[in-house]
Formats: structure tokens, C-alpha cells, sequence
């Protein structure tokens, strides 16, 4: 999409390169290292910090020159997931899925080239997993997001990853546009994807798509995730395929239920 740049407001374009910079890697930065990771000089960063405390995003530590997010970075989160209407309804189905395969169950969405994950339930077996609400991966390494971004046309596809850095994770991972077109090709219309240490050489994984009934269009998909070896693989690529594939498919009925009925 082609932006006009007379309409775009450098400060607030700063302010939420900030707010970015935040990670489970980099849970509280100084103004030095914010200002090293934004671009800005240690002044400039200084004032957007001070900003984003006035207004309730970031905290700063007690006895410390330390920032870290606020809650209120959270409200934001949970306003556009509300909007989605998709967490209320996934939750005795996600829990349902958990309880059936005993791993950690995801709902992810995507967002640009990421993938975003929205709500998890925890395995109850030995396992726990790491991947918490918000984490972001890149959508074209992972099983997930290539489900996800197989909803999308070719052309779609190819302007999202104009100007892409790719990164590769594993020998599987696309790592020019050619590969990664060729790969939803081959994906797409499937009812679910499997990782067999795809993304993570440790982890398997399974994801299954949601769909917006009105449209047919896909707005989300259920994963389910545990180490390679928690659970035989032929199992995992039978068993735990088909219930993943339901649950997806009963989430998708359901908000097509909710839908018609306001």
C-alpha cells in the first residue's frame, strides 16, 4: 500500500517504534538503549519515553533508570481482540482440545508477516510451554503462518514481502519469495499443516485454519504444539491432526452461529 508521507506524524511514528522495541528478550530498556534501537539520540528518546510514562504505557523502575511497558499497553491488546470476536467463543474449544491431546493448544492470528498468538491453554502433561500471549514469529517459517498467509492471492503475497529480510530457522525455511509462493502452492486448500521440526528442530507442531463463514475468508487458526517425542509421531500426524482439525472447524461453526444470531 503506497503511504503519502505529508500525512504521517514522525513523533507518534517514533512513539510506537518504542513501544516496540519492548520484548521478552528486552523486558525494561534505559533511555540509552531505546534511543540505540529506535535511531534517535539519547534527548529525542528521553522525551518519548517520558511521554509514554505521562500516558500510562511505560513504567519506570523503582530507583532506576529503567523503563518497562505498562498495563495500559494491554488495554490496547485487548480492545482489538474483542473486536475480533473469536477469543469468548474459542475457550471451551480450546480447552476441550487441550484436554483431548494433553499438549499446549494456540490461537493465532496474522498480522503483516507475523504471526501473533492470541490466547494459549498449557499442556497437562511434563511440558510447559514458552510461547505466551503476543508472541510474535515470522509467518513465513512457520506452519502456521504459511496456513494462514495461504488465504492470500499470489499477488497479495508478493507485495506483503516486497523489500522482505528473510531469515532462515531451518533447512525448510523459504528464504526468497519464489520458495515461499512455491511452498503455500503447495499448502493451500489443506486442511491442516504439520511440523515435524519444521520452525523449532525440537518441537512439533499441528494448525489447523478458522474461517469466517460470511466469506469463507480465514481469520485465525488452532495449534498445537509439544517436543519432538512427547507424543509418537504417527499419532501425532493421525490422532492429533484430526482433533485439531475439528476443533477448528467446530470454532468456525460456532462464530458462524454467533454471527447470525446478534
Amino acid at each position: 500500500m503506497e503511504t503519502d508521507d505529508r500525512y504521517i506524524v514522525p513523533g507518534l511514528v517514533r512513539g510506537l517504534e518504542a513501544l516496540q522495541a519492548f520484548s521478552d528478550e528486552k523486558r525494561n530498556l534505559s533511555v540509552s538503549e531505546l534511543a540505540e534501537i529506535i535511531g534517535v539520540n539519547r534527548s529525542s528518546a528521553f522525551r518519548i519515553a517520558y511521554t509514554l510514562e505521562h500516558c500510562g504505557f511505560l513504567h519506570k523502575e523503582d530507583n532506576s533508570r529503567r523503563y518497562s511497558l505498562n498495563s495500559r499497553v494491554l488495554d490496547l491488546g485487548f480492545t482489538y481482540l474483542s473486536g475480533l470476536d473469536l477469543l469468548e467463543p474459542s475457550r471451551p474449544i480450546m480447552q476441550r482440545l487441550r484436554d483431548q491431546t494433553t499438549i499446549a493448544c494456540h490461537l493465532v492470528i496474522r498480522q503483516g508477516t507475523d504471526i501473533v498468538f492470541v490466547d494459549r491453554y498449557q499442556a497437562t502433561g511434563p511440558f510447559t510451554s514458552t510461547v505466551g500471549v503476543g508472541t510474535r514469529w515470522p509467518a513465513h517459517a512457520t506452519v502456521t503462518g504459511q496456513l494462514l498467509l495461504s488465504d492470500l492471492s499470489d499477488e497479495a503475497i508478493t507485495e506483503l514481502y516486497r523489500d522482505y529480510r528473510w531469515e532462515t530457522f531451518t533447512e525448510g525455511t523459504p528464504t526468497s519469495l519464489e520458495a515461499l509462493l512455491a511452498r503455500i502452492r503447495e499448502v493451500r486448500g489443506q486442511p491442516a499443516l504439520i511440523s515435524w521440526g519444521y520452525f523449532n528442530p525440537a518441537m512439533a507442531a499441528c494448525a489447523a485454519p478458522i474461517y469466517r463463514q460470511s466469506d469463507s475468508s480465514m481469520i485465525a487458526s488452532v495449534s498445537v504444539s509439544c517436543p519432538l517425542g512427547g507424543i509418537a509421531r504417527e499419532e501425532f500426524e493421525g490422532r492429533i491432526r484430526d482433533e485439531v482439525i475439528a476443533a477448528a472447524q467446530s470454532l468456525s461453526r460456532t462464530l458462524s452461529l454467533n454471527n447470525a444470531h446478534p
